[in-house]
């Protein structure tokens, strides 16, 4: 089954309104911030590609967001009605891989790679991490994943199971370049004292 057709599957087998990380969507495909009421009239039409992209690509005070499951996405927006194409290249381009982690995770194909087996991979400038004490890894991840991520850190928590029927979880099977590179800072600093 092709992804765009499992996910309109998914989405019919749950609950309307759907949640996405910051995003909801409403029955017709209409896509919006997801503390925004889609009927708000003051809510900005998004009929351009452009200006979706200009949305994904900057939060609020007009910074990059380089992490895309960072929180921070713009309010005050809305997008739709959306085809099913349309809605699904919308996700990809917001949360890229977030549905093919999904169909993945559901279908018990996506086994998550604990930090260590990722730091035991690393060379050069991150060989480092894998002298980072384990005892740091909670906060980091708190810090980081928890506060700093929309995405559910199944590498870090793999008892823990995303709510499926609440919303469509993000889901991140292995820490991130980012993470290694904030742990790659604690490591260095942990390993110079």
């Amino acid at each position: 089954m092709k992804l765009i057709h499992w996910f309109e599957s998914r989405l019919a087998q749950t609950p309307s309104p759907w949640t996405v990380g910051e995003v909801r969507i409403y029955p017709g495909y209409l896509l919006t911030h997801r503390e925004d009421a889609p009927e708000d009239s003051r809510l900005r039409n998004l009929s351009g590609w452009e200006a979706f992209l200009d949305l994904v690509r900057f939060d609020a005070a007009g910074r990059f967001r380089p992490l895309r499951g960072a929180p921070g996405l713009q309010k005050g927006w809305r997008r739709g009605p959306l085809s099913i194409a349309e809605l699904f290249s919308d996700l990809r381009v917001l949360y890229p891989g977030a549905v093919a982690l999904l169909v993945a995770w559901e279908g018990k194909r996506l086994v998550p790679t604990p930090f260590p087996d990722t730091a035991r991979r690393q060379t050069g400038l991150y060989e480092v991490t894998q002298r980072l004490p384990r005892e740091d890894l909670p906060a980091l991840v708190e810090q980081i994943c928890v506060r700093g991520c929309l995405r559910h850190p199944l590498w870090h928590l793999p008892a823990s199971q995303p709510d499926k029927q609440e919303r469509l979880t993000l889901l991140c099977p292995e820490a991130c370049h980012y993470f290694l590179h904030q742990a790659r800072s604690r490591a260095a600093v942990k390993t110079a004292a």
